[in-house]
């Protein structure tokens, strides 16, 4: 087993990979997949060389293994790939990956509208100003909002504050929303999005976050497989007369 350790960047990679194809006709790699996304795997297939990234929850380990440093984890990745004990990710095309970062971001986005609002009723809660006449953010609630004034400035700023990023994130949210709606009317996702709108409770922003997330049914070889995927399978952990359970077992993060 050969070891070289090379810089991060395009020059040094390609470089390296025509080396390595003077000496074998087929070269083969792997990486844990992280927060750097796809990109060395996209080029690295560009290169002609067989790439595939690993999940690092999938990674077979060992309890005595008390000692970690990038040296010893190549070293390990390399191993387990040449007896072929690693399971690989699926990689979404860059059109997929881009839709779904978007849709991503629009979370992100609901969420924030969510604090915000949050802060803005808080801070009204604080000054002893309560709204009972309706539930909150009807036509009647932001009636309400738009017609509060106070006396004292910096009051007034503050509250302008607050509810200005309300009013500014709920436009862009109904912005995003728009453009989903159109990526989603448009192909590839056409004819996807009207067969999972078929469901009930399901529309355009549901089965476009399911096609994104998921990106292709066809991956997962049994249905267990594709609820383990969902976090739907309850975990467990028996022995003799004890048996515990968790309430899922959740192999994936909320954002893969």
């Amino acid at each position: 087993m050969k070891e070289q350790q090379i810089k991060h960047n395009e020059v040094q990679i390609k470089k390296f990979i025509k080396k390595l194809k003077l000496e074998w006709n087929e070269i083969y790699c792997c990486y844990e997949a992280g927060v750097t996304g796809y990109p060395l795997y996209r080029y690295l297939k560009s290169l002609g060389v067989n790439c595939i990234l690993v999940a690092p929850g999938k990674i077979p380990r060992q309890s005595t293994d008390k000692i970690k440093t990038d040296k010893r984890d190549a070293i390990k990745l390399a191993r387990l790939m040449r007896s072929g004990e690693l399971e690989s990710i699926h990689v979404p095309s860059e059109e997929d990956e881009a839709v779904r970062d978007y849709l991503r971001s629009r979370d992100s986005l609901r969420l924030d509208l969510g604090r915000n609002r949050q802060r803005l009723m808080k801070f009204l809660l604080r000054k002893d100003i309560k709204y009972s006449t309706t539930k909150y953010w009807t036509v009647s609630h932001y009636k309400w909002l738009n017609n509060l004034h106070f006396n004292n400035e910096i009051l007034q700023e503050t509250f302008n504050d607050y509810y200005s990023r309300v009013r500014v994130q709920e436009e862009n949210l109904k912005s995003m929303d728009k453009k989903i709606q159109e990526v989603a009317e448009s192909e590839p996702y056409r004819e996807k999005v009207g067969i999972l709108r078929c469901f009930r409770g399901v529309d355009y922003l549901t089965a476009m976050f399911l096609l994104c997330e998921v990106n292709d049914f066809k991956r997962f070889k049994t249905a267990g497989s594709f609820m383990s995927f969902l976090g739907l399978v309850p975990g467990e952990y028996s022995s003799g007369f004890q048996k515990k359970t968790n309430r899922d077992n959740k192999n994936r993060k909320s954002e893969t």
